[in-house]
């Protein structure tokens, strides 16, 4: 788990791609000056090219000089420009996207680029000799550095085109859209790859026994539960093992972490597991907190309808986004949270529930945009559009609860005669939806 935490982590930083770029161009630089030192005259064919440099140690000189101040010149301005678009994300959308800006493998790779063909013409620069006793001109180790140049001018021209395009709130969202989707079809929900998922339609019956309370000794967010090793653990104990906080869940040390029947399981060796299997951070990620993804998006959208920047466009993109995540989700089978191995129960696992989705998803985003007549009117339709994916009713009542409490909202914060009809007619439409009576919800209208 923390091998995957910490792939994870390299994978996002902003530092790794640069670092293998610079050992890679590090290494082919003392690889060429070998081969120059060597093999020099196997390239005596090809230096009558006219592309092709066979110049003096001075000429050497010029060339890598000129490559190495033009490369650390134009590296400082790309991580210049690359840090005024982090602080633009983080203003204008919010702070909690920066581990996804910053883990843009374009702008790694392109600031990679950049160092290593500067550190590259520094290190083929200073074998450079030209004295009275011994000339050595690495000839095809500067040729190299001229195609490096042209490279990372390349890579600097598509730099500008990314960060320009990389900052616009489509591209945000479709960054967090993406990583949210791909804990629903790639990473599988939590707990789902945990054991088997209980059969019956009851819950199982707990054991008879009185449990253990294991608690919490360290505090911080749970970014991570290592399944395998936790339902091992509890075989191997003869144990069941309920984690009583969930993935994105922020934990107090001295907090009650899991509870464990029978109490004669809760072994030191079953209590090390626990806690080694539950990974805390200071902050919430993406590895397994799809609720964290889906409130990453409702930030953008409050954001965007505060009073200073009053975007409903945005926050319309943000509800449409988060409507096809959820769709997502209802369209994966339900993970069960009682697993179990060859058919006893052994672990009990918090899951994010239909209400808790959609809670996450737009109860900010009603609040905040009550008193917009375009957002109001957009989770009106999203709502009768979810609701006629699900089958459940329970999924269905839940949806209709949101729609009298948008309808709450409204009514206290949208005034005008018009738009109040308008919002009467689109709840009309949503309620036939649900097969409700929206009479009692309609908007008031003067006159």
């Amino acid at each position: 788990m923390h091998l995957r935490k910490i792939w994870e982590n390299l994978r996002s930083s902003l530092w790794f791609r640069p670092v293998l770029w610079v050992i890679a161009l590090t290494s082919l630089a003392f690889v060429l000056i070998i081969v120059d030192r060597t093999q020099s005259a196997s390239f005596q064919p090809i230096a009558s090219l006219s592309w092709y440099f066979a110049g003096d140690p001075d000429g050497a000189r010029t060339i890598l000089g000129s490559i190495a101040t033009g490369m650390l010149t134009v590296t400082t301005l790309a991580f210049s420009i690359m840090m005024v678009a982090v602080v633009q994300t983080a203003n204008a959308y919010s702070p909690r996207l920066l581990p996804q800006y910053l883990s843009d493998r374009a702008n790694q790779h392109v600031l990679g680029i950049l160092i290593g063909t500067f550190l590259y013409s520094i290190l083929v620069l200073r074998v450079v000799r030209s004295t009275t006793e011994f000339q050595f001109v690495p000839l095809l180790a500067t040729n190299v550095s001229v195609l490096l140049a042209l490279l990372s001018t390349a890579a600097f021209i598509f730099f500008i085109n990314h960060a320009s395009h990389s900052i616009s709130v489509s591209n945000i969202i479709r960054l967090i859209s993406d990583a949210a989707a791909d804990i629903i079809e790639k990473e599988a929900i939590f707990p789902e790859n945990m054991g088997e998922a209980w059969s019956g339609e009851e819950p199982p019956p707990f054991p008879p026994e009185p449990p253990a309370v294991l608690k919490a000794e360290a505090g911080g967010y749970i970014e991570l539960i290592a399944a395998n090793p936790l339902l091992k653990a509890a075989v191997a104990a003869g144990a069941v093992v309920r984690l009583e906080a969930g993935i994105g869940d922020y934990i107090l040390p001295g907090r009650p972490l899991a509870t464990i029947w029978p109490a004669s399981a809760c072994t030191d060796d079953l209590a090390t597991a626990v806690h080694g299997a539950i990974l805390l951070g200071r902050q919430r990620s993406l590895i397994q907190d799809l609720l964290f993804g889906i409130r990453q998006l409702s930030d953008v959208a409050v954001r965007a309808l505060s009073p200073g920047i009053n975007d409903p466009g945005t926050a319309v993109h943000c509800i449409d986004s988060l409507a096809l995540l959820i769709t997502r989700w209802l369209q994966h089978e339900r993970v069960s949270p009682y697993r179990c191995y060859d058919g006893r129960l052994r672990l009990i696992a918090p899951t994010p529930s239909f209400a808790d989705i959609l809670d996450n998803a737009y109860s900010q985003i009603r609040y905040y945009g009550s008193g917009d007549m375009d957002t109001t009117l957009r989770l009106l339709e999203v709502y009768a559009e979810i609701g006629s994916l699900t089958a459940e009713a329970r999924d269905k009542a839940v949806l209709w609860q949101h729609v009298e409490r948008l309808m709450q909202t409204a009514a206290h914060n949208i005034s005008g005669a018009g738009d109040r009809a308008l919002i009467n007619r689109q709840l009309a439409l949503t309620a036939k939806a649900f097969a409700q009576d929206a009479y009692s919800l309609m908007l008031e209208i003067e006159g």
